[in-house]
This record gives C-alpha cells, structure tokens and sequence, in this order.
C-alpha cells in the first residue's frame, strides 16, 4: 500500500481505538487493547486474533463503516476477555468459535452495537434470549441440535480460503497462554481501581481461578509419598518455617538434614496433549515448587523421547515451561530416565495415549496423573485422574 494509504489506515484505526475508550467497559477492554499486537494482513480475509496478536485485512477494515469497525474491534476484543481459547479444551475449533460469537455478538447487539454490513456474521437471537447461557452452554445446545455455523462464511461472513476454519479465532501457541491469563489479569486490576469492577464478566475471576489453581490435592498425595519412603523421615512435628506465614502447617519433609531429595517431574508433550494441558501442567507444578521446595526438582519433556530437561536447586524460582516435542507417545524413555537417575520420587503427567510401561527394576515411588484419560490404567504407582 502507498504512504497515503498507510497513513489513512492507521488513523482509521487510531480513531476506531479510541471509542473503546468511551464505553463503560472502557478500563477492562481498553487495558487489554494495548496489550495486543495489531497486523494488518491481506492474506485473510476478515479479522482474527489468537489473544495476543488482532489480524485485520486492511481493504476490508477500510469498507466498513466507521460504526462497524468498533462492533469488530469489541467483538475480538471479548475472545481473549473471555479467556476463550483458553476455555476450548478439547472441543470443536468451530462450533467452540460459532458458540463464543453467538454470546458476544447477541450481548453487542442489544448493547446497540452496529452490524452493518456484517449482518451475516455469527450471531443468533433465537439461541439464549435472556442471555442467561455460557458459551459452553451454548456449544452443548449446538451439538446436541447438530447445529452448524451458517454455510458460506467464517465469523464476520463471506469467508474465503483465506481465513481459517475456527472462524475468527486462531489457537494461542502455548507459551502465549500465560501471557493471555497475565494480560486479563492486569486488565482487571485496572477495571478495579477505576471503580469499574461491574464491567468485568462475572465468570471471568472463576475462570482465572479455575486454570490456576492446581486441582490435583498435592498434601494428601505427597504425604502419602513420603510415608511410604520412610516412616521416620517424614515428620509432623517440625513444621517447614518456609510456609509458617501463609499459616500452612506443613511437613519439614525432612530427610536427614533436609528435605525431599529429588522429585522428578515429567510432562508428556505429545502432540495429544492440548496447550490447556500444558498450562495446567505448569500451575501443577509451581504450586509443587513453592509449596513442597525439594532440594532438587526435574521437570522432564517427552513424547518418543526427552525433549527437553530442566533441573531447580531449592532456592531456584520457578515460572513456566515452554514445550519442546509435539511429536507421539513412549513411556519408553521415561522409565530409562527414571533408572538412571533414581529420583527420589517421580510424577508423570500424561493422556496415557501408548503403551503401558513396564514395572521398574528399582523401589521409586511413582505418582501419575491421568489427564482427560477416563478408563486409562496403570501397572503400577498411585493414578490420579484429572480434567483439563
């Protein structure tokens, strides 16, 4: 595009941000505008985002009425202020992104958002008139109808081979994810200090909660851990000083001197494995980090082999893991691992999407964490069954 052009689109753009600014929910949606990436990209054909990037087609951004375009920008706006890909799980791309529009384009609509000239968009009146349904709500009604999105169109209509089959949402890589979660959370800080909490979805604060608060019950599960070691290194009597002013009363888990040895932490990162998964793995361990602290601490990726190995020393601050593999499954060279290195404990987060693995030649107790694997069983060790 020439200079001329450039400089038409921008303040077109510039002058569409702004009226984010005017609405009651500025303080939320106007956080989190700046933290996004805007693109211009011709190769699509509409908008899209994966909530850290905001895709326009500039010729059509430019066709739009003035009016439109904040429909447009509001709308993809609400798809990582709603933590949408987040939320997915493992459901259809499709009918998720059809579910998710149809809540925020209803609720833009009776908020008198304009449609203009994107009437054909993903929207539907006739689906929760009391706007009383969640977006997996929403998607539940639809596959129970086998109801699919309008032929002849992505999310704003009139879709061409350029733009995806989700619609206009496109997944997160997942190291993005945490950035997202950061992103709504920093945006609601500010929703909150300029007295503006009501413009925050109230599912949203349940939602953040949800992924990042562990849901495996670790003190139970470790405690047992460390009975079955040893008896008498595993005492109640001297509490870890490290957890007394989070009035924590938990175990010194001494051994000796000190603490549990060595945990070994393994993540399967298969291309199964969902980037939910991932980043339950991550809150998963954290918590294990600060609340447990072992002297030594392994996180280990593998799919058909280790792809990556990170070893914390107690005093070691953990943040997240940034997944190398997406290839399949062998438990192969986690059990060589686990030989090897003689861990003194070891937990493995898998779908358990292969075959079993054989029952180790040393007494190293295993913990394994079934995720979204229903029905899946183990030779051996305590198997814990979670959902994404």
């Amino acid at each position: 595009m020439s200079e001329l052009d450039q400089a038409a689109l921008q303040r077109a753009l510039d002058i569409t941000k702004s009226t984010v600014f005017l609405k009651s929910n500025a303080a939320f949606l106007g956080s989190l505008m700046c933290s996004l990436e805007f693109i211009w990209d011709e190769t699509i054909e509409t908008a899209q985002t994966d909530g850290v990037h905001l895709w326009w087609n500039p010729h059509w951004f430019l066709s739009l009425p003035p009016r439109t375009r904040e429909t447009v920008l509001v709308h993809e706006l609400w798809h990582p202020g709603k933590l949408h890909d987040l939320r997915r799980g493992s459901r259809d791309p499709k009918i998720w992104n059809y579910a998710c529009d149809i809540r925020i384009n209803n609720d833009l609509e009776k908020e008198g958002y304009s449609f203009d000239q994107v009437e054909w968009c993903w929207k539907d009146q006739s689906i929760d008139a009391n706007g009383r349904l969640t977006e997996e709500d929403i998607y539940d009604l639809l596959m129970s109808n086998n109801q699919q999105p309008p032929s002849g169109g992505g999310s704003w209509g009139g879709a061409g081979e350029g733009e995806s089959d989700q619609g206009d949402m496109v997944p997160a890589p997942a190291e993005a994810l945490h950035g997202c979660i950061n992103n709504v959370v920093k945006a609601m800080q500010q929703a909150k200090l300029a007295g503006a909490a009501g413009s925050i979805p109230g599912e949203l604060e349940q939602i953040i909660v949800k992924f990042l608060t562990p849901i495996v019950p670790w003190e139970q599960h470790l405690h047992e851990f460390f009975t079955e070691l040893c008896d008498e290194d595993f005492s109640w009597a001297r509490p870890n000083r490290r957890h007394l002013h989070d009035d924590l009363y938990l175990p010194s888990m001494i051994k000796d001197e000190g603490k549990l040895e060595h945990l070994a932490y393994y993540l399967d990162v298969s291309g199964s494995i969902s980037d939910q998964d991932v980043l339950r793995f991550n809150s998963e361990v954290k918590y294990i980090k600060e609340k447990f602290n072992p002297l030594k601490l392994t996180l280990v990726l593998f799919d058909t082999r280790i792809t990556a190995q990170y070893v914390f020393e107690e005093d070691d601050r953990f943040e997240k893991i940034v997944v190398v593999g997406r290839g399949g499954t062998s438990l192969i060279p986690v059990r060589e691992h686990i030989e090897q290195h003689r861990p003194t404990a070891a937990v493995i987060f898998s779908d358990l999407d292969c075959p079993a693995m054989k029952p180790l030649d040393h007494h190293i107790p295993v913990i394994w964490v079934a995720v979204n694997a229903a029905g899946k069983t183990v030779p051996f060790g305590k198997l814990i069954h979670i959902r994404s």
